[in-house]
């Protein structure tokens, strides 16, 4: 479900020539770049979680059983269910991107008709620290359901099995058979729904780190401008393009950067007890 690659903010128009614009001006795009790759890796995130839930789901399809299983018709609801959260979720990042790709368009107007002046105080342009500061909120509050969800469900499984084994020995005892002591693994659709859970809050809480980050490359955005890089260069016809490869370069270092989130669950094996 990823976005065509001329749909994302890099390569806007707009974007590009403010770019383009403080570059030859000699100020350090630096922390703006590194903005942009924030929003751009969010986005990636966040549409990554709607492909692994999709994944999930298709897997949840092959899966022979009755499709009016109690387990199973939950599985599915959940699964709507934290789609819907992350189309949410996507909902509000098109609008600051919207936001940001309008900030840009009236920073080249203000340059064209006031000059290099007209950029002083240049996070003016960009009204979007109360839309991430929202989006923060959200995701906390997802990161928190998810984390009270997963502890559920392994709770429940648990309780399940202890019961289902507790009746078995009744029977056995019965009979004169020894008790079954074994503590069986959760089933195919208990790892299912664990799995849905822990892929979302992979995303979200890769997510909320990079608008955390965003926030304060926006607070420090007109003292980046200003701020040299011992590598920068002076040269007036500098690349305009080696600009927006600087962002997606940025973007692809974020989404390799090893973290200590929480691993998604291995797919289930059809061979395992159900739930």
């Amino acid at each position: 479900m990823s976005e065509p690659e001329n749909a994302t903010i890099i390569n806007n128009e707009y974007v590009k020539e403010i770019l383009s614009i403080l570059t030859e001006n000699g100020k350090d795009v630096s922390g703006l770049a590194s903005l942009l790759g924030y929003v751009t890796s969010i986005e990636s995130q966040l549409n990554k979680a709607v492909d692994e839930l999709h994944s999930i789901q298709n897997e949840l399809s092959g899966i022979r059983e009755e499709s009016g299983h109690p387990v199973r018709t939950a599985m599915e609801k959940t699964i709507h269910m934290l789609e819907a959260r992350i189309d949410n979720l996507l909902e509000q990042l098109e609008n600051i991107k919207a936001r940001v790709i309008e900030g840009c368009k009236n920073a080249v107007d203000a340059f064209k008709h006031g000059g290099l002046s007209a950029l002083n105080n240049f996070a003016k342009f960009f009204k979007i620290k109360p839309m991430l500061e929202t989006m923060q909120s959200n995701l906390e509050t997802d990161i928190k359901r998810d984390h009270a969800s997963i502890a559920k469900i392994e709770s429940v499984s648990t309780e399940y099995h202890a019961a289902a084994r507790h009746i078995k020995n009744i029977g056995r005892a019965l009979v004169g058979k020894e008790p079954i002591t074994e503590i069986r693994p959760n089933g195919k659709f208990t790892k299912l729904i664990s799995a849905a859970y822990r892929s979302e809050l992979k995303s979200l809480t890769k997510s909320l780190r990079n608008v955390k980050k965003a926030i304060n490359r926006l607070d420090n955005l007109d003292k980046s401008l200003d701020t040299k890089s011992a590598s920068a260069s002076t040269d007036q016809s500098a690349d305009k393009a080696s600009v927006v490869d600087a962002i997606k370069n940025f973007k692809e270092k974020q989404d390799k950067k090893v973290t200590q989130d929480v691993p998604v669950s291995e797919k289930s094996k059809h061979t395992e007890t159900e739930l």
